[in-house]
């Protein structure tokens, strides 16, 4: 049965009709629209929906049997614990493939070694080729004040002029090192090298004592040079001794080096003795409150090593550390050691060196020393089946000695260190 409806009556259904009558249509969907709505719910929207479930559902059981695995080795770690699994199979007991090898470092580590700086506080001399094996230094002895009122008229005798001389003989020092064929063509190492810096810190450390042995010559020859001598116990390297020793020198009238300064060698333990001293007016506290008398670090030409030369400037004095310094035993019969310090002005100390082509050049660093390195390569009468195959080594011609004076240009003091 059809209804009739008005035109105002299908508007208040929100249906559009034209005219002013029109057949009423019952409201709601085709049976194709509603097939087409639900393949589209279905494939656009419930079926990725159920897909991502599905993969979240796998990961949580994938997750549960991690979680399960980690458990059970958890388990077995505490059963290994407590002794109810065993250990691993194969260790070193039965793999001696592990045990057996070793390796080898072909770098070898560096040895420790004393700074030598005794040729720093010595006036240098070349010998001539041709000239004999003794150098003579000459000094004329000055004149002293002449108070004596000239008489009228009356010439007086002259003056006479003395001179001092001082003869330096010179010397040879000369070491070398060999090296077998056998033992280079096997070894892993660059075995020339090595004992190459072997020798050259030799070489070094001989010239530094030669000087040192004539530098503790001066004590006999001139009181003064042992005036600051720590002579009352504990016997310990004080501030005073430091003070003094340039003053001493000042007073018999004995200039400073080229650069300005007095040169010194001083043990590291006396510098530790002056650091922990917190009396008023110590060295630390004129390092710390002045200007002139401070705590400088002053590289030197070159470098010492790896790390460079250092020195401490101090009360007009450049010291340089070395624990190659004359040791005393027994020091006024102490019990105690005592170790010598040393301060020079200049020409304290003549240094006379041959400079040759082929002999070795003198140096306070051992590093920068020219040593001879040579691989054996032709056979000779005392080598025809060349069993010797490199080697290396130096040669000196030298002489020290002081100058010709009979005033010490050195000061040299004796004491006991605080520090070991």
């Amino acid at each position: 049965m059809r209804q009739t409806l008005t035109y105002r009556m299908w508007k208040r259904k929100k249906q559009w009709v034209s005219g002013t009558s029109r057949q009423f249509r019952p409201i709601g969907m085709r049976t194709g629209t509603q097939n087409g709505i639900a393949a589209f719910l279905f494939k656009y929207i419930l079926w990725p929906l159920l897909q991502l479930l599905i993969a979240f559902a796998s990961a949580l059981m994938a997750t549960g049997a991690t979680a399960m695995a980690m458990g059970a080795q958890a388990a077995r770690a505490s059963a290994v614990a407590e002794g109810g699994a065993t250990q691993a199979a194969q260790t070193s007991a039965n793999m001696p493939q592990a045990r057996l090898t070793v390796y080898y470092n072909r770098v070898f580590m560096q040895w420790l070694y004393a700074k030598t700086n005794k040729l720093l506080m010595c006036t240098h001399m070349d010998l001539p080729e041709k000239s004999g094996q003794t150098w003579r230094n000459f000094m004329s002895i000055p004149l002293g004040p002449d108070t004596t009122q000239q008489t009228e008229g009356t010439p007086g005798p002259p003056e006479q002029i003395n001179v001092n001389f001082k003869d330096i003989v010179v010397g040879q020092w000369a070491n070398f090192n060999t090296i077998s064929d056998f033992a280079a063509l096997t070894s892993i190492s660059d075995d020339l090298v090595e004992n190459r810096r072997i020798m050259a810190y030799q070489l070094a450390l001989t010239i530094d004592d030669l000087i040192m042995f004539q530098m503790d010559f001066l004590r006999t020859m001139d009181t003064r040079t042992a005036n600051q001598d720590a002579t009352t116990t504990p016997y310990a390297f004080t501030k005073n001794i430091i003070e003094q020793m340039p003053g001493s020198l000042e007073g018999a009238e004995v200039p400073q080096m080229k650069d300005g300064f007095y040169n010194g060698s001083i043990h590291p333990f006396f510098v530790s003795d002056l650091m922990l001293d917190d009396s008023n007016n110590s060295i630390v506290d004129i390092w710390k409150h002045t200007d002139a008398g401070q705590l400088k670090l002053e590289p030197l030409d070159g470098d010492d090593g790896e790390a460079p030369v250092r020195t401490l400037e101090l009360f007009g004095c450049h010291w340089r550390k070395s624990t190659n310094q004359t040791q005393t035993a027994n020091w006024q019969s102490s019990g105690e050691t005592g170790i010598s310090t040393y301060l020079a002005g200049m020409d304290g100390m003549v240094f006379i060196q041959f400079p040759h082509g082929k002999l070795t050049k003198p140096g306070h660093k051992w590093q920068n020393l020219d040593l001879w390195a040579e691989k054996f390569t032709a056979r000779t009468a005392y080598d025809a089946n060349q069993l010797i195959q490199a080697g290396t080594g130096y040669n000196c011609v030298l002489g020290i000695g002081p100058p010709p004076d009979i005033t010490s240009r050195m000061r040299i003091a004796i004491a006991v260190p605080m520090t070991t």
